[in-house]
């Protein structure tokens, strides 16, 4: 039978379950995290375990913020998570998360709520596109990135692949981003279909648009035939509870 197991404090090695009948050993964690593993008998008779603590879990995920040093006539607020366009004539207007924020792998849903967007940002949109994108060329057809525009089209990396519902003042658009099969998904949140067909779903990988090589990183555009001053939207990326369910196999946000 094994010994009893006693965790002193925080830290420690990995569990390991021995199968029955099997010798188990005791256990001393450190305050320096520097304990042996816990070994556990399964249905074999043993002494009583006592923990005071059970090792050192995950620690709280910290989501990103959009990047106050990447905004082109753009302000930021609301903890960087609500961007305001100044309007000008320029194509060249957005704001996009952190490189250090960026991701190759995993999949990732996020909202952004349009609350004042009008026709003057005729390619005012949310995606993701490589850190190295610029909001000129993603603006323009979503290049080097995928973009779900106001009006509804989706642009992949230069081209026109698809359209969803679009979204208007007070509109949620939801995005779906699956990084391991490198396709993204698009609806009007909460319940909008993906990819403006109700057959295409992010859980089960179907109907995506697909994603161009690179590290990814997302990005608010207001750029086109000139901005709008006042123009703004509200990025939510797991700070706070979303509008719509997260795909299943999807993380709740979009980490730091």
């Amino acid at each position: 039978m094994s010994l009893a197991v006693v965790t002193v404090a925080s830290g420690g090695l990995p569990v390991v379950e021995l199968a029955a009948g099997k010798l188990g050993l005791p256990v001393t964690e450190a305050a320096n995290g520097r304990g042996i593993a816990v070994t556990k008998v399964v249905g074999a008779p043993g002494l009583p375990v006592v923990f005071d603590t059970i090792g050192v879990g995950p620690g709280p995920v910290t989501n990103a913020t959009l990047d106050p040093a990447t905004v082109t006539a753009v302000t930021l607020s609301g903890g960087n998570l609500v961007a305001t366009n100044t309007g000008t004539t320029s194509a060249d207007q957005g704001v996009r998360v952190a490189t250090v924020a960026g991701k190759t792998t995993g999949k990732y849903y996020f909202e952004m709520t349009g609350n004042s967007v009008t026709s003057a940002g005729v390619n005012h949109g949310v995606g993701i596109g490589t850190p190295t994108s610029t909001y000129i060329n993603m603006g323009n057809g979503g290049t080097t990135g995928v973009v779900g525009y106001r009006t509804g089209s989706v642009y992949s990396n230069g081209s026109s692949v698809l359209t969803f519902a679009g979204y208007s003042n007070g509109e949620i658009a939801g995005v779906a981003v699956d990084l391991d099969n490198r396709k993204i998904w698009f609806r009007k949140s909460p319940s909008g279909i993906w990819n403006g067909n109700a057959s295409f779903n992010p859980a089960t990988n179907v109907g995506g648009a697909t994603i161009p090589a690179g590290t990814m990183v997302p990005f608010c555009l207001f750029g086109g035939a000139g901005g709008s001053a006042g123009s703004f939207v509200t990025i939510n990326f797991g700070a706070s509870a979303f509008s719509g369910a997260v795909p299943a196999g999807f993380t709740a946000g979009w980490p730091a």
